[in-house]
């Protein structure tokens, strides 16, 4: 079994930052479904690649941490379709914000934990 390597001030604090934009980023995703009158099922479809991120971020894997990024990179698509899309919407803008923060609070978060756990086995 592999032993947990106690997070530093700075990925502690990226940790926290990371769960606060993706519960941002999911409310974001919903309310933008619902405004366009979407159903539940919408809802969670367009969520379930955001929810595996509770998995990944508990287990505290970073090679899944990546792959989050990676499908991340498919919701910054989409935000910047819709902010060109739809002009002067705030939610989207918001979107585009949200998704650009969780994708370099995690990217960072990968970085700088990546270090730790590499001096804590060395």
């Amino acid at each position: 079994m592999k032993q947990f390597v106690q997070r530093g001030a700075l990925t502690e604090s990226m940790w926290w930052i990371m769960w606060v934009t993706w519960l941002s980023f999911l409310v974001q995703q919903a309310a933008d479904v619902e405004r366009f009158s979407g159903t539940v099922a919408l809802v969670g479809l367009r969520c379930l690649p955001l929810a595996l991120f509770i998995w990944f971020a508990v287990r505290d894997n970073l090679r899944l941490l990546i792959w989050h990024e990676v499908a991340l990179l498919f919701y910054f698509i989409s935000a910047v379709e819709a902010a060109f899309a739809y002009q002067a919407d705030v939610l989207s803008i918001v979107g585009l914000g949200l998704v650009t923060g969780q994708f370099t609070v995690c990217m960072l978060y990968i970085r700088y934990r990546g270090r730790e756990v590499r001096a804590a086995t060395t």
